[in-house]
């Protein structure tokens, strides 16, 4: 509008100029589906108005732009929208057709001043959405050591936070010492979000073995995992605590009452004791007793076969002295003990580990 002063002079009402706005992505790393966004939104006036924003967020297979400027390979409608100066959004895993994964979000920013102008043009921002790797953890049954030809359990924490741990493909390959081969998943159960799967490794040789696992979700995007099992040969049973304490060789334990004489821990790879439940591979100690009578010269074997034989005073003669003994045994039939007889213990591999354990009693 035109006005002419008292004095003539002409002036102009002052024009409003449109204001501009621009975007800030606050998350910098790479994005994947499934995944919170944080943009923020700035705006700048020539004269000085207040400026609302308005964003739209669209998810796209491709953002890609025609000629015409179109985008045919984003949703028509966004998923998300915000008129406040952050904006905020989770990466949808699908496009709204909920099949087609989403490969990149469009979003746009507009602005319009308290008079009305718009910015021209809007700001736009591509962001690339990329799929998220299977996660996977590996673990191995538990033992105190891995024996040859004994099968072992291999388990794998599965999961994948945009595609579900459910459409996860696990392959399995165990590398022996000499070669490889491949392994079948023969165990799955839910565990929460995720999925725990089971193999069996049967280590027929000894050395390192190395069990790897793929995961693979239906992108072809995959996560790979190993973990060794070293197998060795069974080792013998070690004699482990016991009561009462053995005396030093040579001297005599008194007992005045009925004692129990046990062994109370055996170690061994497959035949512990006490036996370990809930594993059909591992079995328990075979315990042998005898006893010297009084002016023996040699160990008679007893009917005992449990971890414990009482001796009562009251069977012997006061100043009697006896020698009980123990010797265990596990599954190998190569662990023989062929120490001499008037050995108190013995020690298949000539170690501190022992099968034999003798009691030297006086009787009081």
């Amino acid at each position: 509008m035109i006005a002419i002063a008292s004095a003539g002079c002409f002036y102009t009402d002052p024009i409003n100029q449109r204001p501009s706005v621009g975007i800030e992505q606050l998350t910098v790393s790479q994005v994947f589906r499934g995944q919170l966004v944080n943009l923020t939104g700035s705006a700048d006036d020539p004269n000085g108005d207040e400026v609302d924003l308005q964003w739209h967020g669209f998810a796209c297979s491709d953002a890609t732009a025609q000629p015409d400027g179109t985008r045919p390979g984003c949703d028509q409608a966004p998923v998300a929208s915000s008129d406040t100066k952050q904006f905020s959004f989770d990466v949808p895993d699908y496009r709204q057709d909920g099949v087609t994964p989403v490969g990149a979000m469009f979003v746009t920013l507009d602005g319009t001043d308290s008079g009305g102008a718009a910015a021209k043009p809007g700001q736009t921002l591509v962001i690339p959405v990329g799929d998220a790797p299977p996660t996977l953890a590996l673990a191995v049954e538990p033992r105190p050591s891995y024996v040859e030809g004994i099968p072992v359990s291999i388990y794998a924490k599965v999961g994948d936070p945009d595609d579900g741990a459910s459409n996860v493909a696990v392959a399995w390959t165990a590398f022996s010492p000499t070669g490889s081969e491949s392994l079948m998943t023969d165990q799955t159960e839910p565990v929460g979000s995720d999925l725990q799967l089971a193999t069996t490794l049967l280590p027929d040789q000894y050395g390192v073995w190395t069990v790897q696992a793929v995961a693979t979700d239906p992108s072809g995007v995959s996560t790979t995992q190993s973990i060794d099992v070293v197998a060795a040969a069974d080792a013998p049973p070690c004699l482990t605590t016991w009561s009462p304490i053995a005396p030093p060789p040579g001297e005599s334990l008194p007992i005045s009452m009925a004692t129990l004489f046990e062994v109370l821990v055996v170690t061994d790879d497959l035949d512990p004791y006490p036996a370990v439940t809930g594993n059909s591979y591992l079995g328990t100690t075979t315990f042998s007793w005898s006893l010297m009578p009084p002016g023996g010269t040699t160990h008679e074997p007893i009917s005992a076969t449990g971890a414990g034989v009482a001796l009562d005073p009251a069977s012997y003669q006061p100043g009697d002295i006896v020698e009980l003994r123990v010797e265990i045994h596990d599954r190998d039939p190569d662990h023989t003990i062929t120490c001499d007889d008037s050995d108190p213990t013995c020690s298949i591999g000539g170690n501190s580990c022992i099968q034999r354990l003798t009691w030297r009693v006086e009787m009081q």
